[in-house]
């Protein structure tokens, strides 16, 4: 398990005892929270053993050398309090199952996932526990862990730069942000009258840099008519800095 990128649990199913509570988790209400991880994994490690049997019977593959069944799952916490949680499965490096949170259902990537959706979809205590988890429980381990932990207190404010690429019938301008740590960050577009405004990939993806910062990336397109009188401004907001910031273009 990590935080912002910094290991703070590992296990794995060769293990024999519980990982020691490390030094730097010093408060009651941390040490509970690792107690119940170190539960949580045993809980884990039989659900993931299903999952794979499950796999490889339907894929048909149960005599392969060897098969790999990954399950991650996670959760943001954004400056602004926004709270975002992901649960995806994968057999053999692809996509297998993923799990929605608001409706409480498993979502098959393949046909060879139903019958396993369909069994995990049947333990319904389980995805109360699910959905309590990523809406609750999950958001409060992170805010001890970081509150806690020494190496997880790092951060880097990140730099902000404009880019223009023009055409006879628009305009792009794509909003450059780069150098900053922890990974997750807001970057949006705003218009003069301060409304979000459609970008061009609305999805934030976010890539490590060399020296274990991130960047991203977002674009705007504006039509050749409207570059003289509307402006826009990038909004980028992160957990380095107190508020946000902001770089327009006119």
């Amino acid at each position: 398990m990590t935080v912002d990128d910094v290991p703070v649990f590992y296990y794995d199913s060769n293990m024999t005892r519980a990982l020691p509570v490390p030094e730097w988790l010093n408060s009651t209400t941390a040490q509970q929270y690792w107690e119940f991880f170190t539960f949580r994994v045993e809980i884990n490690k039989l659900k993931t053993v299903k999952g794979l049997k499950s796999a490889t019977q339907q894929f048909n593959v149960t005599g392969a050398s060897k098969n790999i069944y990954q399950v991650q799952e996670r959760c943001d916490l954004y400056p602004d309090g926004t709270v975002r949680a992901f649960l995806i499965h994968a057999f053999n490096g692809k996509d297998f199952l993923s799990f929605d949170i608001e409706s409480k259902t498993y979502i098959a990537a393949v046909p060879q996932a139903v019958h396993y959706k369909r069994l995990r979809e049947r333990d319904h205590p389980d995805l109360d526990f699910l959905v309590h988890f990523y809406h609750t429980k999950c958001v409060k381990v992170i805010k001890e862990f970081l509150q806690h932990a020494p190496s997880i207190r790092m951060k880097k404010v990140p730099e902000v730069r404009l880019f223009e690429k023009h055409s006879s019938t628009f305009t792009e301008i794509t909003c450059h942000v780069t150098g900053f740590y922890p990974r997750t960050v807001q970057v949006q577009w705003f218009g003069s009258d301060m409304q979000p405004v459609m970008e061009v990939d609305s999805e934030n993806k976010v890539l490590p840099n060399g020296d274990g910062t991130y960047q991203t990336t977002k674009s705007v397109v504006i039509p050749a008519e409207h570059t003289e009188i509307h402006h826009y401004s990038c909004v980028v907001q992160h957990s380095s800095i107190p508020g946000n910031i902001t770089k327009a273009w006119v």
